[in-house]
């Protein structure tokens, strides 16, 4: 696709119009800087997501943010809005695994209070968390408890004493969805959620020790906690094999039946069914459900953060209070602005963070004046970004922002086309510490990820969020 199929709407604005396929439902939106869009094009992203845009019943537009790249089905980085409850749910368009997310926790912890223990504690969160794709944790649970955390989200921990009332006002959703049903989730990925509850998973996910470089909206700051010089720490993970086999398990029962409803799919891991049928149902219950299960896992590693912290800086760990918890991949049912008319939809969000501005209802309470908190983490061992939603997000990108770096390659085109590096001797040569989930300092790998700074710029400049603080890398304990 060149620049010339595109109009452009404004300075970070381009469209694909319907008319460019015959089979496109909406025109579909990329949101991208002058400098970012020939790159973006050149992607298999683009041609995933004018496939994704040919899903039945979707209105106003799908959106593309600047961190997008390939997927399965969908790309990764697409907002897909489809009208309540006429049009279809696609599984393939919320992704496998389901609430990936991100929580942020700010401390008055200064860096210098830590100085000379970084090592120690890249160490002590690698002994002290189990990682990778096949991580089991010290959590054992029965058939009835995974349902118990799947009904309950983050509440779970906290009646476990492994979280602070104040970590779920400050979580998108409070740390849990309504209407989560676990009697919809699969034997098979019940058995999967029985013993990873308390594990990083593997692939891109991690924990890492951040400073706060440089704050940009200091009444913000405020508000959450943040303070120049001071130590955050930042856990990137989701729904771990429950919530993947969840997807899976829907993704097969949706080819079944599919032809039923006369529902063509535009691309395998597409499938959809209608909104109102006993089959979405069913998954919104089970996915739901994976969304809470991801929710009490994002709540259990800030426990055990925490309690690293006690260990090694002196009863540190309760300095650590929640920033914010942001969810990457779900589902929703919301109210917008869709061709001038406000009306019920069904937002499909892949690698896309909700990103509700200033007043809107369903924003932590501690936010709502504020907007809410988007969570921006960049490529391993690099910043990070805090930002606040803004107003134009609800019109622009049905109140959604990007949800980190983006990449240049799929994770399956690095590993068949990129050399690796050693990214410890990469990073530490960098002043980061670096530790992998098999507990081994010394990690190789393919550094893809785009340069956050140029996804964030076309984020601000798009008016989706502004900037509120920049955190610089100190440690990184990666899956």
């Amino acid at each position: 696709m060149e620049r010339t199929d595109l109009t452009r709407i404004d300075d970070f604005t381009w469209e694909v119009p319907e008319s460019f396929r015959e089979a496109m439902r909406v025109p579909v939106r990329i949101l991208a800087s002058g400098e970012l869009i020939d790159e973006i094009l050149e992607r298999e992203a683009i041609e995933q997501a004018i496939r994704t845009s040919m899903l039945s019943g979707l209105v106003g537009h799908l959106v593309v943010m600047p961190d997008v790249y390939s997927g399965q089905g969908a790309p990764v980085g697409i907002v897909a809005v489809s009208k309540w409850p006429v049009g279809t749910i696609a599984p393939g368009a919320i992704g496998h695994d389901v609430n990936a997310g991100v929580r942020l926790l700010g401390s008055d912890i200064k860096v210098e209070e830590a100085e000379g223990s970084f090592d120690a504690l890249a160490d002590a969160l690698t002994a002290h968390i189990p990682s990778g794709a096949d991580a089991e944790g010290s959590i054992s649970l029965n058939k009835s408890e995974v349902d118990h955390v799947a009904q309950s989200g983050a509440q779970w921990a906290l009646r476990k004493d492994m979280a602070q009332q104040d970590d779920l006002v400050r979580a998108e959703e409070g740390g849990r969805l309504n209407e989560a049903n676990p009697s919809k989730v699969s034997q098979a990925a019940r058995s999967l959620g029985a013993s990873q509850l308390g594990t990083l998973g593997g692939g891109e996910h991690f924990i890492e020790i951040h400073a706060v470089e440089e704050v940009f909206n200091r009444a913000a700051a405020v508000t959450m906690g943040l303070k120049e010089g001071t130590l955050v720490a930042q856990i990137h993970c989701g729904s771990r094999g429950y919530g993947r086999q969840i997807c899976a398990d829907y993704i097969d029962r949706f080819q079944e039946v599919a032809p039923s409803y006369d529902v063509a799919p535009p691309d395998p891991n597409l499938v959809s069914v209608p909104l109102d049928s006993g089959e979405a149902e069913d998954y919104m219950g089970a996915m739901r459900a994976a969304a809470n299960y991801a929710y009490a896992n994002r709540q259990v590693l800030a426990h055990r953060v925490r309690e690293v912290f006690d260990d090694l800086l002196e009863g540190a760990g309760q300095r650590l209070k929640t920033v914010y918890d942001v969810a990457h991949n779900l589902g929703q049912v919301e109210m917008h602005q869709v061709d001038g008319k406000h009306m019920r939809c069904y937002v499909h969000r892949k690698g896309a963070a909700r990103a509700f501005g200033p007043g809107t209802p369903g924003i932590s309470l501690p936010y709502r004046a504020l907007g809410q908190p988007v969570l921006v983490p960049g490529s391993m061992g690099e910043t990070s970004w805090v930002m606040l939603a803004t107003r134009e997000s609800m019109q622009k990108s049905f109140g959604s922002a990007c949800h980190g770096a983006g990449r240049t390659m799929s994770r399956h085109e690095a590993n068949h086309h990129a050399e690796p590096v050693a990214l410890d001797e990469d990073l530490e040569g960098e002043g980061v510490r670096v530790r992998s989930g098999d507990g081994s300092p010394s990690a190789r790998g393919v550094r893809v990820k785009e340069n956050i700074d140029g996804v964030v710029e076309t984020v601000a400049g798009a008016r989706l969020a502004s900037k509120v603080a920049q955190l610089k890398p100190l440690a990184v304990m990666h899956g």
